[in-house]
């Protein structure tokens, strides 16, 4: 039984589309593939970012430990005061410019 023309015509149209929706499907798997990868970039910068984050707070930790303070400033030459350097401010008002005016006396004698 010979096929018609038209029926060629209909078997050829539905493997053309089944062919376009093939394609269709490989290029939306390569765009889904391809943000994929992008994705998994993103992540490992914000990990990486993460980590450099965790070691910049240790760093600051360690920095801000009073005993790499004090090794750090006696590198710079500062020494501990003697008791005759120490001063004592009496009855010390609260406000900063008080304060301020009563150390500038004390020490200077004004």
């Amino acid at each position: 039984m010979p096929i018609s023309r038209r029926e060629r015509n209909k078997i050829l149209a539905a493997i053309l589309l089944v062919g376009i929706l093939m394609l269709v499907v490989v290029a939306i798997k390569a765009y889904s593939t391809q943000l994929q990868f992008e994705i998994n970039s993103t992540q490992k910068r914000i990990q990486d970012c993460e980590r450099q984050i965790q070691n910049l707070q240790v760093k600051i930790r360690s920095a801000n430990n009073i005993n790499n303070l004090e090794a750090r400033a006696l590198e710079m030459g500062l020494i501990y005061p003697d008791f005759s350097q120490i001063v004592y401010l009496k009855e010390a008002q609260s406000g900063g410019e008080e304060l301020a005016l009563a150390l500038k006396e004390t020490v200077y004698g004004q």
